[in-house]
């Protein structure tokens, strides 16, 4: 049967619905963090490595498929870690270069407010609409 709401969502996100099997806030946070990487220094294959220190437990792990989603990087090539820290956060480095994304405490706050509802799903399309500096802590050289 058909997922009625899959033609309200852009179509980005319903294939990483689908590659992950369902839509979530953490998903969401780690596609715009992949991004946030890819703009800043291209997509080219093996040309960095991401760490993320979410742990390997969902829901937070959930950023991990969004940042398989929107850069080269993957569990499978070696580019992605992951660490142990319980905490929505990255560190993709290139070179001498290093980039960390977080989230910003209100979002985290929002996100777990939501869990156990029914309402992740439309938390992660609100999500997905905030502009990048409204989502993420950002640092790195």
């Amino acid at each position: 049967m058909p997922d009625p709401m899959m033609n309200q969502i852009p179509d980005e996100l319903q294939k990483a619905k689908m590659f992950h099997s369902h839509l979530g806030p953490y998903l969401v946070v780690g596609l715009k963090m992949g991004q946030e990487v890819v703009r800043r220094w291209g997509g080219k294959p093996f040309s960095m490595t991401i760490e993320v220190f979410t742990g390997p437990h969902p829901p937070l792990s959930c950023v991990v498929d969004g940042l398989q989603l929107s850069t080269p990087c993957t569990v499978g090539n070696g580019q992605i870690r992951i660490r142990e820290g319980g905490r929505v956060a990255i560190r993709a480095r290139r070179d001498e270069q290093q980039l960390e994304y977080s989230l910003k405490p209100g979002i985290w706050e929002r996100i777990r407010a939501a869990e156990g509802t029914d309402r992740l799903e439309a938390l992660a399309l609100e999500l997905w609409d905030l502009e990048p500096i409204e989502l993420l802590n950002e640092s790195g050289s």
